[in-house]
């Protein structure tokens, strides 16, 4: 059956097979990009103070633009930006351009760099998104309604008997899990029981088995997005090794700088 232009439901056959893996991108390099960029849009909105619903709304539109265009086009962070500004539009929670951008080019830079109004850095950022923006529209056919697993997730939290712990775990699993592309293959409800399951596996408790009873969510779809997350924890946790190993390689050796 031919899929209609706005139907944002994929599989995860669907996802290797996205135009960035036609440019040569491999299926994980591809998630790690767009793991980046989501990472860019959370650092951005806690110091913008967004309400939790905009960062999460513009990672699902830098989900869906890149089902429609290649990471070898578009960077991955000039698509963060624009699609955290829009998200600032569509969830009324508005950011000024001086305001946004010297936050955006300070974490893009990890620090480096800033963007003060009236300098080339500025410039840069601010053309980046004016120029962005209207492509991101089109690929989103200016749709940009989406629906949350954070709704589901308050809902499921209030009949559930879980601790302040467990329950900040929840709301840490769901950010998550939109820095992946579950939304594009999971209901929101889905996404919601996933982010309780792991809360309950790292702190499991007598009785958590009958904790997502009448949740109206399949055990068997929980259980592949908690799969999912887990697996892209294990491939972070890969790719941040030889960082780590960087750093902590002895000081007394001669390609390890001084750190103090």
């Amino acid at each position: 059956m031919e899929r209609k232009w706005t139907d944002w439901q994929y599989s995860r056959d669907e996802l290797m097979k996205t135009p960035s893996v036609a440019s040569g991108w491999t299926v994980e390099r591809e998630e790690m990009d767009r793991a980046k960029a989501c990472t860019l849009v959370y650092s951005a909105a806690r110091k913008l103070q967004l309400p939790q619903i905009t960062s999460a709304s513009a990672c699902v539109y830098l989900h869906r633009f890149f089902m429609r265009h290649s990471l070898k086009e578009y960077h991955h962070y000039n698509v963060a930006a624009t699609c955290l500004f829009l998200a600032c539009k569509a969830e009324e929670s508005l950011r000024k351009l001086d305001v946004f951008i010297p936050v955006i080019a300070y974490y893009a830079s990890k620090g480096h760099r800033k963007a003060v109004l009236g300098t080339s850095e500025y410039e840069k950022w601010r053309s980046v998104i004016v120029t962005t923006e209207p492509i991101v529209l089109e690929a989103l056919c200016f749709d940009m309604v989406v629906d949350h697993p954070h709704v589901s997730l308050v809902s499921m939290l209030e009949r559930t008997s879980l601790d302040e712990r467990r329950k900040q775990m929840a709301w840490s699993f769901v950010a998550d899990c939109m820095r992946v592309p579950v939304c594009l293959v999971h209901e929101a409800r889905t996404v919601a029981g996933a982010a309780v399951e792991l809360a309950m596996r790292v702190a499991p408790e007598q009785g958590d088995e009958a904790v997502l009873d009448g949740a109206g969510v399949r055990r068997a779809e929980v259980a592949r997005v908690v799969q999912w997350l887990l697996e892209f924890y294990a491939r972070e946790a890969q790719a941040r090794r030889p960082v780590a190993e960087a750093v902590q390689t002895p000081a007394s050796s001669p390609a390890s700088p001084s750190i103090g």
